[in-house]
């Protein structure tokens, strides 16, 4: 079996397989936004933004830790069961054997941070409590390699959706008890435990996770493989992660939480961007290098609708930015202006995103590698110099300008070089300038930011379609299965 034939089903074209598996996700991906936002608004409004303010803090530095857990396995396995499906066996076990390993490693950098910063006892006993979710996170790992190559991400999406709806009880009732910050994070590892339980109740084939077979030579393989994906993951992770770093050291606890808040507002949005991406990758891998046809639409296809879908969300952002600030809690309705930024931002990182991991497609780590390290040094100068004296806002300003410089451009250049394939921009550029368009008017007859909102909203998905940036054709041909 190729493993074309093995990541899209014949009876299944590629329009629909792509529609379905981003459809199910963007919902799945929403939902879990939704309650995750809900979370947030209890710990700002039960706890105070100086909590609120350091649980984003620990959340942040745990990202990089359990990307320091994939190590860019993920992809690679990913990869390497789209194109050879019968060795699926054993690249799971000796994934999870990997996994056994990073476990202790990972959770003793995120320690070690925690101590080096010196943060306070209350942040570092919190913190370490918090980094027993990494046990759980290993498990969910390799069903995620599970998911991804069977093109049913859904699956553990709805494992997510279930763990975070656990945790909303969890943490009313620790406000309600009078817990603190450690229990906070004890409710995020029994989250976590329950993703892990749930992945695996869900894996329609019983995935089996064993050790039996796997040396040392394995192993070794299997880093060595991922190795530069798994320093750009790392990279990556300490890049989205340096802003709420140094602000927490080197600003006031309100610029903290006012930043942290308008990242809670927009991680909704990139998470089910990400879907597509998510979708993508497996695809991809499956058509490059022999079925390049293929290979172009769907590139095309998953870049032009990550920009409309993007410049939708970010539409909403621009217009009422104060209303949604304000769901958090009224203490950071400051903060509205570094969320119109994020929200910018938001368009930028859609792109590199989606057409970032084809580079490991095609099997261009290196050059990611390079590109990456680059972003992270100038985004942590950069940071560095303008948190001190102009707080979230020039560390807001600081992130859209280097991920447009460092991150969106070098990834687009690369693809290109590396498939010799010319994107087209004329649909994202379209919907960017709708998008701007929707907004401002809304925001020049409205007062208020709720009615903007909801105004250009409603503008934006007018004008997509009236200016056929969004075909009904194209919708209609989605929703046809048996589309050829």
């Amino acid at each position: 079996m190729s493993g074309v034939a093995a990541a899209v089903p014949a009876a299944r074209p590629l329009a629909w397989s792509v529609f379905r598996n981003t459809a199910a996700q963007i919902v799945g991906r929403n939902g879990v936004a939704v309650v995750r936002l809900v979370i947030a608004a209890i710990i700002a409004r039960r706890f105070g933004s100086g909590t609120f303010g350091e649980y984003s803090l620990l959340f942040g530095l745990l990202t990089v830790a359990e990307w320091l857990l994939d190590f860019g396995m993920t992809e690679i396995f990913v990869r390497d069961v789209c194109a050879d499906p019968a060795s699926r066996p054993r690249l799971l076990r000796v994934l999870a054997a990997a996994k056994l390993v990073q476990i202790p490693v990972a959770f003793a950098v995120f320690a070690t941070v925690l101590v080096a910063l010196r943060y306070p006892g209350r942040v570092l006993e919190a913190g370490l409590i918090g980094g027993m979710s990494l046990l759980f996170f290993a498990g969910v790992l390799v069903y995620r390699v599970v998911f991804k190559a069977n093109l049913a991400m859904h699956l553990e999406m709805g494992a997510e959706m279930i763990s975070v709806i656990v945790l909303v009880p969890m943490v009313l009732w620790t406000a309600a008890s009078g817990g603190g910050l450690a229990a906070l994070m004890a409710c995020h590892v029994v989250s976590r435990a329950v993703f892990f339980v749930a992945c695996a109740a869900l894996d329609r084939r019983s995935t089996k996770l064993s050790l039996g077979g796997v040396g040392t030579a394995d192993l070794k393989r299997s880093f060595g493989a991922s190795a530069a994906v798994g320093t750009v993951g790392l990279l990556v992770a300490m890049y989205e992660t340096i802003d709420i770093l140094l602000l927490s050291k080197l600003s006031t606890p309100d610029d903290l939480a006012w930043y942290a808040g308008a990242q809670r507002l927009v991680w909704p949005m990139l998470m089910a961007l990400a879907s597509i991406g998510n979708t993508l990758y497996p695809l991809a891998a499956s058509f490059w290098p022999d079925s390049r046809d293929q290979f172009e639409r769907a590139l095309q296809k998953a870049v032009d609708t990550v920009v409309v879908l993007a410049a939708g969300g970010v539409c909403i952002i621009m217009a009422g930015a104060e209303f949604l600030m304000g769901l958090l809690g009224k203490e950071l309705v400051a903060g509205a202006p570094a969320l119109r930024i994020l929200g910018a931002l938001c368009i930028v990182k859609a792109i590199s995103s989606t057409i970032g991991p084809i580079l490991y497609v095609t099997r261009s780590q290196k050059s990611v590698l390079k590109f990456i390290s680059v972003a992270v040094l100038v985004r942590f100068g950069v940071a560095l110099a303008v948190a001190p004296r102009y707080g979230f806002l020039g560390i807001a300003i600081a992130a859209l300008l280097v991920e447009v410089a460092f991150a969106a451009v070098p990834s687009v250049v690369l693809v290109e070089r590396r498939t010799g394939y010319r994107f087209r921009w004329g649909v994202a550029i379209r919907a960017i300038a709708i998008c701007a368009a929707a907004a401002g008017g809304a925001i020049l007859l409205f007062d208020s930011p709720a009615a903007a909102a909801a105004v250009a909203a409603t503008a934006y998905v007018v004008l997509v379609f009236a200016t056929r940036t969004v075909r009904i054709d194209d919708i209609r041909m989605l929703l046809r299965r048996k589309t050829a």
